[in-house]
């Protein structure tokens, strides 16, 4: 992998950006994101009531929110990588993507990413590798890549 390549791994929680050095061995932490809501459970993220709306026929029934809280936490947390990663692009901080995310997460943030920072994706790996250390994440990573 070259120095111009950034290495993105991420998911609903956490995201990790890593920049290939010139040995080839060594990654150097770009950029580090957290969202704690994205590990909090349905129950957690919210406990208002829902809003009321009034029919027609004079009764009142609750409005249930139409997309869960979890989903709007991890849709929230790939906007905010997808806008970091494009104010890098802006800055020509890398050329090239790889993507490396569990299969869920990966559909989500590919869906929020500017067409400029997508058009710039080389491989992507469907694979939950952010609890890897960094020796162990590299080696799996190259292996995934070289088998493509």
């Amino acid at each position: 992998m070259d120095t111009r390549t950034w290495i993105v791994l991420a998911d609903a929680s956490s995201a990790r950006v890593y920049a290939p050095q010139a040995n080839g061995r060594d990654w150097t932490l770009a950029v580090e994101l957290s969202h704690p809501q994205g590990r909090a459970k349905e129950s957690e993220l919210g406990r208002d009531k829902p809003g009321r709306v009034k029919q027609s026929a004079g009764g009142r029934s609750a409005m249930e929110p139409p997309t869960p809280r979890k989903k709007v936490e991890t849709e929230k947390f790939a906007r905010q990588i997808a806008q970091v990663l494009d104010d890098a692009l802006v800055r020509k901080a890398y050329d090239r993507l790889v993507l490396v995310a569990p299969p869920a997460f990966v559909g989500v943030l590919r869906g929020t990413l500017a067409e400029r920072v997508a058009r710039r994706i080389s491989a992507t790996v469907q694979k939950d590798y952010l609890h890897l250390d960094a020796r162990e994440l590299r080696e799996r990573l190259l292996r995934q890549l070289e088998a493509r």
